[in-house]
């Protein structure tokens, strides 16, 4: 690229301070030319998280402003700093878990870049990367699924829920999902064996009609206060709940004399703690990628916002007006 497309000043989103939705403006910078051991990536596709609202709201924290929110994209590289291996300008590349993705163009470390299979779309990788990554860890690492498990999947429309439910149901799982509203359940019952609306049914009672009063062998909980521990009594003796988001806020303590009582196992998992190298993200990556070829995922569904209305994206995602995963189109 010359210098002066490299110039050009090109659409991000930034923060000034921590708060609501508001606080996310769409501007204009100037992004420049990748230094020693950068690319330059012109992103196609943004990720839309529910940790990205906790670095907005003030929940983790963040250290110096303006700070640009997101995490994870897709897209091609356009230029390459010096001292770059293994990637090069036109690569389709995407990413998890590297901070400042709410932008047309940016600058990045290849820590954290994998590169996509042919077949792949970029708004394809940008749906599944860091959710389907949350869904390996869950179905792989935290709690392997064998064929015969029954499993409970809380906010079964979100992007980890739908991704985890359908790779859980294609690995031969029975797989009970609930949603939060009657209106979403038409979206889940494609690949759901049960679909329950919280705010019609009492969820717990349901689980346990389902499952003859057997119970689940886990529970995967992005949910977090309304529903986890209401979700205690349908676990089988000897099971497993798996908190990996809290999206009604922080559940409160459970007893531990009930946990032990029963045998139970208490997951909250950070995914990073599964993904510790390069070359085990890479691994993680292609599986969930061989998963989407495969069809395991079905038809992804998308909800799409201009990157201007990232403020409108974290609104609707923080009110569960959303379904599938949450994207921002530059």
């Amino acid at each position: 690229m010359d210098s002066l497309s490299l110039n050009a000043p090109t659409g991000v989103v930034t923060m000034q301070a921590p708060g609501p939705p508001a606080v996310l403006r769409y501007g204009q910078e100037t992004v420049g030319a990748p230094g020693p051991g950068q690319v330059r990536v012109r992103q196609a596709a943004i990720g839309v998280n529910f940790v990205d609202t906790y670095f907005r709201n003030g929940t983790f924290a963040v250290h110096s402003f303006p700070f640009v929110p997101g995490v994870e994209a897709a897209g091609t590289i356009e230029a390459v700093g010096p001292n770059v291996t293994g990637f090069r300008i036109g690569d389709r590349v995407a990413y998890h878990f590297v901070a400042g993705a709410y932008a047309e163009v940016r600058l990045m470390s290849t820590n954290g870049l994998v590169h996509l299979p042919d077949k792949i779309t970029l708004t394809e990788a940008a749906a599944v990367t860091t959710k389907g990554l949350m869904a390996w860890a869950l179905l792989r690492r935290i709690y392997p699924v064998p064929a015969g498990t029954v499993v409970l999947v809380h906010a079964a429309a979100g992007g980890v829920g739908s991704l985890t439910a359908r790779w859980a149901r294609a690995l031969g799982a029975t797989v009970i999902g609930t949603v939060g509203t009657a209106a979403k359940l038409a979206a889940v019952q494609p690949y759901l064996d049960h679909a329950i609306a919280t705010d019609q049914e009492d969820f717990a009672a349901r689980v346990l009609e389902i499952t003859a009063g057997q119970g689940v062998d886990v529970v995967y909980d992005g949910v977090g206060q309304a529903t986890f521990a209401a979700s205690v009594p349908v676990v089988k003796p000897g099971g497993t709940l798996v908190l990996y988001g809290a999206s009604s806020g922080q559940p409160q303590s459970l007893a531990p004399a009930e946990l032990a009582r029963r045998q139970l196992t208490v997951v909250r998992p950070v995914l990073g703690t599964y993904l510790p190298t390069q070359a085990v993200l890479e691994q993680a990556a292609a599986e969930v990628y061989a998963a989407l070829e495969r069809g395991w995922f079905g038809e992804l569904t998308t909800q799409t916002y201009s990157l201007a209305q990232a403020a409108q994206a974290h609104a609707d995602l923080e009110d569960r007006r959303t379904t599938g995963s949450v994207l921002l189109l530059p």
